[in-house]
């Protein structure tokens, strides 16, 4: 009994043990979309953790779950293989605000070439007024970080 106690109490370390982690050196890109005069571009620095079943890359968690609750939907994807990590985040809520039904979608891709050790990680921000049949925009904030990776250690 107590065997089968602690082997149980390790099922949770298991399935969640880091693989490895990654440590990418590359620019970010900001801007809103359709105004050129409010690109800005940084130097940076991410960490990801990988797991079987998902990373975390800059803190923000990757995996195969969907969360749906009156006030939102969160949709992650997680693939991973030999030659590449690929994640995705899709964040979905809405809020009546000034008799206006607006919509804020959130969405995060992260590719990572593990062969060539390149990241591409875009970052979309829109605000949408859905009050009409037709959805007008409202506001697109975009962010793009492009670099290298370095795998630091781990099995």
């Amino acid at each position: 009994m107590r065997t089968l106690f602690l082997l149980i109490s390790f099922i949770p370390s298991i399935i969640f043990a880091e693989d490895y982690r990654i440590i990418c050196h590359g620019e970010e890109i900001k801007y809103i979309e359709g105004d050129s005069s409010t690109e800005r571009g940084a130097k940076k620095i991410i960490g990801i953790q990988v797991y079987q079943k998902g990373m975390r890359v800059d803190g923000e968690w990757f995996d195969n779950k969907t969360d749906l609750t009156e006030d939102y939907s969160l949709e992650r994807s997680y693939i991973k293989t030999k030659d590449n990590i690929n994640g995705t985040r899709s964040f979905t809520t809405s809020a009546l605000i000034e008799n206006k039904d607006i919509q804020t979608i959130k969405i995060d891709k992260v590719e990572i070439d593990v062969v060539t050790d390149k990241i591409l990680w875009r970052h979309e921000f829109n605000r949408v007024d859905i009050t009409n049949d037709k959805a007008e925009l409202i506001y697109a904030f975009r962010k793009n970080f492009t670099g290298s990776c370095k795998k630091e250690g781990g099995s």
